[in-house]
């Protein structure tokens, strides 16, 4: 009888241990990095796993980023020295957009890590737009009034943006758009009721606005696996602050971010 049950309770084990097998070969199946082999052959079993490391996939959500242009009842004034009041009047910012990120972190510059592009076609067709578009009667050389764009992205709160703008003198091999309303004022500039033209200024940094989604808790866009986001960005003309010299302006650009989330459809 003992010898009967021993060799009972030894077929047994294989039963128990094939299927916790099984369940470690269906979890580790689903990394496509990782190769799994078994067998049974009724009193023996054992498993082989090839590259033990399963890296996670990590989820993703989709952000449909819309950019308006929205124009304002009267021209916005710059902090100019002496010249005439009329030529303080700014009628357009133009400014040629090569990139549009999200960061979940608050602080950041350039060389910081974690920046996901929001507008990937634009790497390749910059776009020169107006934030001021409609207002006077200067050629938007093909500007359009709003662009939309749609990237997937890491599942993640989302904290801070920023523009990338081509530069005043791009280099040989930069994409730039086939016309340019700023002429010889570079890629970036702003024009006056007087149609003078001055150049946009960066400083030493790179040519961008860098933009925090709103002050304290709970301003940010938040992306969830399988979920849409749509972005709203409008530039806020009136809030903005602009400092001009005789040969260029500084602007403190002050943007409205919205954000409102439906369900992905599936393919």
């Amino acid at each position: 009888m003992q010898g009967t049950s021993a060799r009972g309770a030894a077929a047994s084990a294989p039963q128990r241990i094939f299927p916790a097998v099984l369940l470690i070969c269906l979890v580790v199946s689903g990394c496509g990095t990782t190769c799994v082999s078994g067998f049974w052959n009724g009193s023996v079993s054992g498993v082989e796993i090839g590259n033990p490391s399963c890296p996670l996939t990590q989820a993703s959500g989709t952000v449909i980023v819309s950019m308006n242009a929205v124009s304002t009842a009267s021209a916005v004034s710059a902090a100019l020295p002496p010249p005439p009041a009329s030529s303080r009047d700014i009628q357009h910012i133009f400014v040629t957009l090569r990139g549009i990120e999200a960061r979940p972190g608050i602080k950041a510059d350039a060389a910081s890590s974690g920046w996901q592009e929001l507008a990937p076609d634009l790497a390749a067709h910059p776009v020169q737009l107006d934030l001021m578009a409609g207002k006077g009667d200067f050629p938007l050389a093909g500007s359009p009034a709003s662009l939309n764009f749609t990237a997937t992205v890491p599942a993640d709160e989302y904290r801070q943006l920023r523009f990338r703008l081509v530069p005043s003198h791009p280099s040989a091999d930069e994409t730039t758009p086939e016309s340019n309303a700023c002429s010889s004022a570079g890629w970036n500039c702003i024009v006056f009721a007087d149609r003078s033209v001055r150049p946009l200024e960066f400083g030493s940094h790179a040519p961008e606005f860098q933009i925090a989604i709103g002050q304290g808790a709970g301003n940010f866009f938040r992306v969830l696996p399988d979920e849409v986001v749509h972005i709203s960005i409008e530039f806020d003309a009136a809030s903005s602050a602009f400092f001009a010299s005789d040969a260029a302006v500084r602007i403190v650009p002050v943007f409205r971010v919205t954000s409102r989330s439906s369900t992905r459809e599936a393919n």
